[in-house]
């Protein structure tokens, strides 16, 4: 599932102009691949004493077992209302330049299959949002989860082994996820992203006749 994203080239400047949020600080990462397993404090969006753009850390709990430490990186809107309830009303979004997904193919004489790496990035724009649920910690720190649902059709090819992909939006529906819309008004196929894929791995694929 999505655990990489591109924030590079971000204008948190326009990020804040375009939802209409305070800069509240800049404690955070902006880099070409940010990846969730580094537990990274990356620039959110959220609803939280007011609309204001801060760091959250990639990851929704603040304490996780060893042998689970993926949890809380991706979280299904399939469970909004049960297995998230306590958070379905805390929202933020993510803003990125783009995100990192890996299509899986069939490894001949191998168990592993072959990863092709691809870059997703909104059509026609810089910037896009991933939405998210956060949670706000013990020691005042946020964490947060990426909201996922069911791949749609450039993403059921790419994001093959799982067929899911992150809730990704424009500028308004942002806005109208961080004022608590309901969030199956976000799920595909209810909501199709205009989402474009960048083969970063091409040398992987494999030739037919008619290449």
């Amino acid at each position: 599932m999505c655990n990489r994203i591109d924030n590079s080239g971000l204008s948190i400047e326009a990020v804040a102009k375009y939802l209409k949020a305070e800069i509240a600080e800049g404690n955070y990462i902006v880099n070409k691949e940010v990846n969730a397993f580094s537990v990274p404090a990356v620039p959110i969006v959220l609803e939280h004493h007011g609309r204001k753009i801060t760091h959250g850390t990639w990851r929704l709990y603040k304490e996780v077992p060893k042998d689970k430490f993926g949890k809380g990186i991706n979280l299904t809107a399939e469970k909004t209302h049960t297995f998230y309830k306590k958070f379905e009303n805390n929202r933020a979004v993510v803003p990125v330049t783009g995100f990192y997904d890996w299509m899986h193919l069939p490894n001949q004489g191998k168990k592993t299959p072959i990863t092709v790496k691809h870059r997703m990035h909104w059509k026609n724009a810089d910037e896009f949002y991933i939405g998210a649920y956060y949670d706000v910690w013990d020691n005042n720190e946020i964490g947060f989860g990426l909201v996922t649902t069911v791949a749609n059709e450039l993403m059921s090819v790419i994001h093959n082994s799982k067929l899911r992909m992150p809730i990704c939006m424009d500028a308004k529906m942002a806005d109208e996820f961080l004022n608590n819309k309901a969030i199956e008004e976000f799920v595909f196929p209810e909501y199709d992203p205009q989402l474009v894929a960048e083969n970063l791995e091409p040398q992987k694929m494999p030739f037919t006749l008619f290449d």
